[in-house]
């Protein structure tokens, strides 16, 4: 059979087609397809074979082709240059089979099965290790943020609302909490994993076959959990790209807002986090000047995995549901370098915070003058002296108001609230200085919260080993994974050299 001529089809394609649509994907299809394609060969022939459907010689000099071909893909060597004018990988891919092992032989090992199955299976194993690089990127920086949170669980900083100073807190608070959605994101982007990880082979073009093949056989082979069970759900659905899509554009934003918050704390206005040179930039113009510049390119890179998800949602919209070029192809490409970005975004978070440079000194003295030690002054009226809570909000707001030095003294605490109180109540109050300095006192603040999920040291400590406890989980599951796949590969290496080692 010419590499030309296909079924019905007796000439390649226009060259506008070939320009077009064949020859820009070859070169990526012939490094990211191939080895998926030749694995799915070789379980698929292996089947055929034990169900009886192929014969032992066919099926044995088959696989022995399939084998060559895979060792000489594994060594670098370049398979299938493409001729001036061709209809794809998959095509040329049987040619050589043909070419190879005669009609009769080459062109046995498609039965029972579709270009619509292949792609399909290929997608979802293309995704496997993809999806578990991402995973492992971002544990890496959950391992990161969990020690610099325990370092930091007493480095005080001020906690914001609106971008204003609100109460103290410290900067292991801060990182426990953006740790805490950071593995939970990861947990869901883990769960699009169990839902990709099923074998369509055996569906053919979407309605099965007469065949009586065994695609549980094919699904273990490859190391998927189980075959899909509906035909036509195999080969038109791609509702798993649009859960990894949608957990990376999650990821993204997470990464996102926290990169807005790291460079604004590593401005000048605020000096509370810096890096060594290698990981800031100068201006060109501007000798002073030291940017945290990654923190940009890290926005840059995490925000389009959402963008590529509107893509996949907009190029599935309204299309039957079926396989065609638009679901399998036009509509799942952006996932690739959605999960390029991810990774990208992961490892430059990872860089920065392996070598971050925290100065708690600044972050101390900014809470100076701030008021961040009011509500708990109005806790303390309120726990200490039984007033209800506006009540104690409102008299230490007009305290706010009138105090004249920047930072209240707990002497100018009792002269000021005394009357204010004796005003409010129509009875006196005797404050304890003693008292009002614990309360005042940014420390004893952040001690004090210790419920809610505060940032009390201890209790962020605790946060954080449990945080742990569940990255350890997350990293036993994905290894769990890359083993599952390295055990079906070894089953398929045996199967494929024994040939047929067991009939249905």
């Amino acid at each position: 059979m010419s590499a030309q001529a296909i079924g019905r089809l007796a000439r390649g394609p226009h060259p506008v087609l070939f320009e077009l649509l064949y020859e820009p994907h070859f070169v990526s299809d012939r490094a990211q397809v191939l080895p998926h394609l030749l694995r799915i060969d070789a379980a698929h022939v292996v089947m055929l074979a034990r169900r009886g459907i192929l014969a032992p010689e066919p099926a044995a000099r088959l696989l022995s082709l399939n084998r060559e071909l895979a060792h000489r893909l594994a060594s670098g060597e370049e398979l299938f240059p493409p001729p001036p004018s061709h209809r794809g990988l998959y095509l040329l891919y049987e040619g050589e089979y043909i070419s190879r092992l005669g009609g009769e032989v080459g062109g046995a090992a498609h039965v029972a099965r579709s270009r619509n199955d292949i792609n399909a299976t290929v997608t979802r194993m293309r995704l496997r290790p993809a999806l578990a690089e991402v995973l492992r990127q971002g544990m890496l920086l959950a391992s990161q943020l969990e020690r610099l949170g325990v370092a930091h669980a007493q480095t005080l900083m001020s906690a914001f609302t609106h971008l204003q100073p609100a109460q103290p807190a410290t900067f292991g608070h801060y990182l426990g909490g953006v740790l805490s959605e950071l593995l939970r994101t990861l947990d869901w982007i883990a769960g699009a994993y169990d839902t990709l990880n099923r074998c369509p082979m055996g569906a053919a073009a979407g309605v099965g076959t007469s065949f009586p093949i065994d695609t549980t056989i094919v699904a273990e082979l490859l190391g998927f959990e189980s075959p899909l069970g509906n035909s036509l759900d195999a080969v038109g659905s791609r509702d798993y790209v649009v859960q990894v899509l949608s957990g990376l554009a999650l990821l993204g934003t997470l990464l996102t807002r926290m990169s807005a918050d790291l460079q604004t704390w590593a401005s000048s206005a605020y000096g509370f986090l810096g890096w060594p040179d290698e990981l800031v930039s100068t201006s060109s113009i501007m000798p002073q000047k030291r940017n945290a510049f990654v923190l940009e390119n890290i926005r840059g890179q995490a925000v389009k995995a959402t963008g590529f998800l509107m893509n996949t949602l907009m190029g599935l919209k309204s299309t039957s549901f079926t396989n065609s070029v638009e679901v399998s192809s036009e509509a799942t490409s952006p996932v690739w370098p959605a999960l390029e970005a991810a990774r990208t975004a992961l490892v430059l978070m990872e860089l920065l915070m392996s070598n971050v440079i925290v100065q708690p000194e600044p972050m101390r003295r900014f809470l100076v003058g701030q008021d961040t030690t009011m509500t708990a002054l109005a806790d303390h009226l309120v726990a200490r002296h039984g007033l209800a809570f506006r009540t104690a909000h409102d008299v230490v707001g007009r305290l706010v108001n009138l105090k004249r030095e920047p930072e209240l003294t707990p002497q100018a605490a009792r002269g000021l609230l005394e009357p204010l109180l004796a005003t409010t109540l129509g009875r006196e109050v005797s404050l304890d200085e003693a008292e009002l300095a614990q309360v005042l006192e940014p420390e004893g603040c952040v001690r004090a919260a210790a419920y809610g999920g505060g940032p009390a040291p201890e209790a962020v400590r605790a946060h954080l080993a449990t945080l742990g406890q569940a990255r350890e989980r997350l990293q036993q599951r994905v290894q769990g994974w890359k083993a599952r796949l390295e055990a079906a590969d070894e089953a398929l290496a045996a199967a494929s050299a024994a040939g047929v080692s067991s009939t249905a």
